[in-house]
């Protein structure tokens, strides 16, 4: 909260204790004004940082998190709502992806957590955790499943994590055994599913928190162009089907020669390389910008490899602007730009 000095009385009120007319400093808060006796207080509300008093409606969870009067009316606190919420999540995400997103298994007990209960299931990291899902497969090949959700987190973060947690079920039963798939992937895909939900729910900020979120180490904004560019089902398409680590290392493979493709089944393939270098998309969200180029993903600065049909060239991705970008090819005297969709002859 930022200090307001006022040199007169007010008609300012103070959302903690009420008190006021008030004058001197004043603190402000996403609630509005804080009188400076209460910004003093350490108990804090843990989603907005409001100071908490007793008896001032606020609310207290197993753990010892405060939440403050004004939250708790948005705060998931009971079980039978979190339980609700993820039915809801579920049903949104299989109406946007398909049936193919539906569990086999479609029994999941959700239950709520409190930090300190998580703390004593031996996990040092459970501070950080907003969730967690779990499969076991029993020895008549059934699947259970289980996802536990923090207490006391505003609903719309609430469904955010429900769908990630949701996606890691997927593709506990959809990504075969042999398919070995890197963590940062496996976690920017079910954050994509996030994403696409507080899209389809209008929460810009939602959708931000979850770009500059570093938990998967910038792999997601990776994803939201790469589907942007060829669709969601062209990822869970890979997750079921594909043999490599990455998305960019399938995206770079290259192509089964046509003697063998009767033996394998076309959604498995990766589209044909191309021969030309092309802009596909850009991701632009602030100082993380992004490039999609022949499927691949350029940081600014960043070179990479790009295997066309009949060669590999060397690329750099120069700098990044509004609708196009400059890059740097091995074998050219200079650099060139090329704009959203526009292809261009390597050498």
């Amino acid at each position: 909260m930022a200090g307001l000095a006022a040199a007169q009385e007010t008609n300012y009120f103070c959302v903690v204790c009420g008190k006021g007319p008030l004058y001197g400093r004043i603190w402000m808060s996403q609630w509005g004004p804080v009188c400076d006796d209460c910004n003093q207080i350490q108990d804090r509300c843990s989603i907005c940082g409001l100071p908490i008093r007793p008896g001032d409606g606020s609310v207290r969870t197993g753990d010892g998190r405060f939440i403050c009067k004004f939250d708790k009316a948005n705060a998931v606190l009971d079980t039978g709502e979190a339980r609700t919420l993820f039915a809801e999540v579920r049903h949104d995400l299989v109406g946007m992806f398909g049936s193919g997103f539906a569990l086999n298994y479609p029994d999941v007990m959700v239950n709520l957590f409190d930090v300190d209960y998580w703390s004593k299931m031996g996990r040092s990291d459970g501070l950080h955790k907003f969730g967690f899902a779990s499969t076991r497969r029993a020895s008549s090949g059934d699947y259970t499943h289980e996802v536990v959700l923090l207490s006391g987190r505003p609903e719309d973060e609430l469904a955010a994590t429900a769908a990630h947690e949701y996606t890691h079920l997927w593709i506990n039963e959809n990504r075969p055994a042999g398919h070995v798939i890197a963590g940062d992937t496996i976690e920017a895909i079910c954050e994509l599913s996030a994403y696409k939900l507080m899209e389809s729910r209008s929460l810009p900020e939602r959708m931000q928190k979850i770009l500059d979120n570093p938990y998967t180490h910038g792999e997601i904004t990776n994803l939201v162009a790469l589907a942007g560019e060829k669709g969601i089902g062209y990822i869970l398409d890979w997750v079921k089907n594909g043999t490599t680590a990455t998305l960019e290392e399938h995206a770079a493979a290259p192509v089964v020669p046509a003697e063998a493709q009767d033996n394998v089944s076309a959604n498995t393939l990766p589209p044909p390389a191309p021969e030309t270098l092309k802009l596909n998309g850009l991701l632009l969200d602030g100082q993380n910008r992004r490039a999609l180029i022949n499927g691949l993903s350029f940081a600014e600065g960043e070179t990479k490899s790009v295997s066309l049909q009949t060669r590999t060239v060397r690329v750099r991705c120069r700098q990044i602007l509004r609708d196009e970008v400059v890059l740097e090819v091995d074998g050219l005297s200079r650099p060139f730009d090329l704009k959203i969709g526009e292809e261009r002859f390597a050498p």
